[in-house]
């Protein structure tokens, strides 16, 4: 019987040890290659604060290679949530990296999504909007509008 204890205890144990592994969750990290949404092309996947995170990529491209393709649109967030830079025009459809600079956890919320970077995480979204011009003010963390990016209509087809 003691045996049959000590065996149940183990897969109670592992059980819990998958769940807390997952950040409390029972969704699956992406495996490299896969994307959560066709307008995503890189993130790294929150970690648990806890421990050093190993971000999950969803991309080929190396941080330096997304920051040479991204270019000035990027906006970078440092320890205080403020954003460099604080305002940018843009055309619609077009693809961002949010960059976190800081060794903090910070809260992305814009154009009705949020998103969570890890200490020195990024990640690259397309805003979009069916009505144009549109201001989207960016947040960070309790910092509201850190950044605001003015969208204008794409009539140039670039």
């Amino acid at each position: 019987m003691n045996k049959l204890w000590i065996g149940i205890i183990a897969v109670v144990v592992i059980v819990v040890g998958v769940w807390w592994f997952n950040g409390g969750s029972s969704s699956v990290s992406l495996l490299p290659g896969s994307s959560a949404s066709p307008s995503v092309s890189a993130t790294k996947t929150p970690g648990v604060a806890n421990r050093t995170p190993t971000p999950t990529v969803t991309s080929n491209l190396s941080y330096s290679q997304l920051v040479a393709q991204y270019g000035s649109n990027r906006i970078q967030f440092n320890s205080s949530c403020q954003a460099s830079p604080n305002s940018m025009v843009l055309k619609n459809g077009t693809g961002i990296l949010l960059d976190n600079r800081s060794n903090t956890t910070q809260v992305i919320s814009l154009n009705g999504a949020t998103y969570t970077l890890i200490p020195y995480g990024y990640r690259v979204v397309t805003l979009t909007s069916s009505s144009l011009p549109r201001d989207i003010g960016i947040s960070c963390n309790n910092t509201a509008n850190a950044s605001l990016v003015k969208l204008q209509a794409n009539i140039s087809g670039e």
